[in-house]
């Protein structure tokens, strides 16, 4: 997913819980250092996540312990459609262990969709900025 893509999957987030012309999300995401940071690290792995012929979102993780979604994104247009679903579904498949990651408080719609894919929150964290997160964490096991 380029760089636009990122600038509009957190913009939609943003703008879904505070109103039209508030944009919000992690540094660098509204002008492309995101979307380098991603590109450039060896520790990141990327899926491109791709419906209909065309790209439509970015899973990042790291693998460790536990393993980390860093970034879970998909273009708004492609929202709601269950993609994001068979994505992680398909990560779950290949990936096992203890899977972590960290979404902001005001994202009702992450919530609902980490919970509905058996994620449960554990924790939240604060930012200087008074800017709150939520931990959310799922075991996956082998069969």
């Amino acid at each position: 997913m380029n760089y636009s893509g990122l600038e509009k999957s957190f913009n939609f987030d943003s703008e879904v819980a505070f109103g039209k012309s508030i944009r919000l999300g992690p540094p660098g995401y509204d002008n492309g250092t995101l979307s380098k940071k991603i590109i450039n690290s060896d520790s990141f792995t990327t899926l491109i996540i791709i419906a209909d012929q065309e790209e439509c979102g970015v899973l990042v993780y790291t693998i460790g312990t536990p393993n980390i979604v860093n970034y879970f994104c998909l273009d708004p247009v492609f929202i709601g459609k269950g993609i994001g679903s068979l994505a992680w579904r398909k990560l779950e498949q290949e990936k096992k262990g203890i899977w972590q990651l960290e979404t902001p408080a005001f994202s009702l719609r992450n919530h609902f969709f980490y919970e509905k894919n058996g994620f449960e929150k554990i924790g939240e964290k604060t930012y200087e900025s008074n800017a709150v997160s939520f931990i959310y964490r799922k075991i996956i096991k082998d069969v």
